[in-house]
Parts: structure tokens; sequence; C-alpha cells
């Protein structure tokens, strides 16, 4: 039996998942230790503080009528670590149109954006949403993991995946460049009050795939530091462009 194209294609695409998978895990192996060298450094940091802290209140503890393994257990102050933890909280975000392999596309985005998830302790310092704004019908094609977005909604502590209708004006006023719809949903008012808290922004195509050096780059961790405005790290078009 012959494959077909769209056969071909997804197996292209698995193929070269399985190659940044191993990549990425090689990398993160050899880079863990100093990541948790880091960590720990906060953590005892922290740690001593809260012993301080509990000397300090320790007989008013006593004297209180809380029952008491807590008073006797400088652990009764450990929220003072997560305190000195910064969290980063960051979007993904990109549009998505209606066609088959666009949508096909996207769900391995989703996919290598979930394999961040496993990457702990980064992934805890560094929360990293999906933000989707679908062209109709394909929004009805996302993963069930998918929901759609509040505009009051809190940072969560949890990665998640919201998504948000493309307006049809927006495709309709494109429709002899299409290309312009990746990034004209930018200028709603939808996409304001979504990204409003957030402290980075990636913009990306349906068919980027996210590594692992996304955390350590937010995170301060990368040997390449980020700049406060970037356009990819390797030549586009122009050197007017990439100077600019």
């Amino acid at each position: 039996m012959r494959c077909t194209a769209s056969t071909k294609i997804k197996l292209l695409f698995l193929s070269l998942l399985l190659i940044l998978i191993w990549k990425t895990s090689i990398f993160y192996c050899e880079n863990q230790r100093p990541i948790h060298e880091n960590v720990a450094s906060i953590i005892i940091e922290t740690s001593l503080s809260s012993t301080l802290l509990y000397s300090t209140t320790r007989s008013s503890l006593s004297s209180s009528s809380l029952s008491s393994p807590s008073t006797s257990n400088p652990a009764y102050v450990l929220p003072s670590k997560i305190s000195k933890f910064k969290i980063i909280h960051a979007a993904v975000v990109l549009s998505l149109s209606k066609q088959t392999s666009h949508i096909a596309e996207f769900h391995l985005l989703y996919e290598s954006w979930r394999f961040l998830q496993i990457f702990a302790p980064l992934s805890e310092q560094v929360i990293v949403d999906l933000l989707v704004f679908c062209e109709m019908p394909s929004c009805y094609q996302l993963p069930l993991t998918c929901i759609p977005i509040s505009y009051d909604h809190k940072l969560n502590s949890i990665p998640r995946c919201f998504y948000e209708k493309l307006e049809p004006r927006i495709v309709w006023n494109w429709k002899d460049y299409l290309y312009m719809t990746s990034i004209a949903f930018m200028l709603t008012p939808q996409y304001q009050r979504a990204t409003q808290n957030y402290q980075w922004i990636l913009r990306v195509d349906q068919d980027a795939v996210l590594s692992p050096a996304l955390l350590m780059g937010l995170a301060r961790k990368h040997p390449v530091k980020l700049l406060n405005m970037q356009f990819g790290g390797i030549g586009h078009g122009t050197e007017f462009t990439n100077n600019r």
C-alpha cells in the first residue's frame, strides 16, 4: 500500500519530534546538575531565613492555643520558600486556520508544549500557557484540554491551553494574503485582554515545535541571553531586517 503525501508528512514530523526529544534529553541531562544547584541555593537561603523567623517567634507560638506539631517544627513557616521563588508566566500565542494540514501541525505543537511540563524544576518556575486564536470550525478540533479563554482569569501555577474564536473580519480582510492573519489577531482587544498579565509573549506559527530550552531562556539559565524583544535566533530576510 502506498503512503499518501499526508501520511509521509506526519511520519516526517514524528521523526523530527523523536530526534528533538532525544537531543533535548541529552542536553537537559548534561545541564541538570547546575540547574539543581541553583535551585538548591535558593532553598537553602530561604530555609535559613525561615529557621531564624521560627526562633524569634517560638515562644509566642508555644503559648498560643494552636496545637502543636507546627510549633516545634521550623516547617511551620515553609511558605516563605515559595515567596522567594520567582514564578515567570509566559504565553505562547498563535492563530490557527481551518485547513486540515494546519490543524494537524498544531497538534504536534501542542504535544511539544505538553513535553515542556516534565522538565521540573524549571517547569515549576516558568509557567507557559498556550493561547490559540482559531478560525472556525478549527476551534472544535483542538485537544479537549484547551478551554475557552476567560478574560478575567488569574495566572495559575499549572500550565493551561486556552482558545478564542478568531474574528471573521480578520480572515475576510486578508483573504488575498492569508499569512497576515497569523499576526493581525494581535491587534484585537481580545488579544490585549488575554495577554496583559503575562511577563513574556512568544508568537509562533502552528508548525512550530517548543523546546525545553525555552524554559532555560526565560529562567535566565541559558547561555544565550534573551533580549526584551527578539525576532528569532537565526537569519530571517535581509540584513536590514535582522539589524532592525
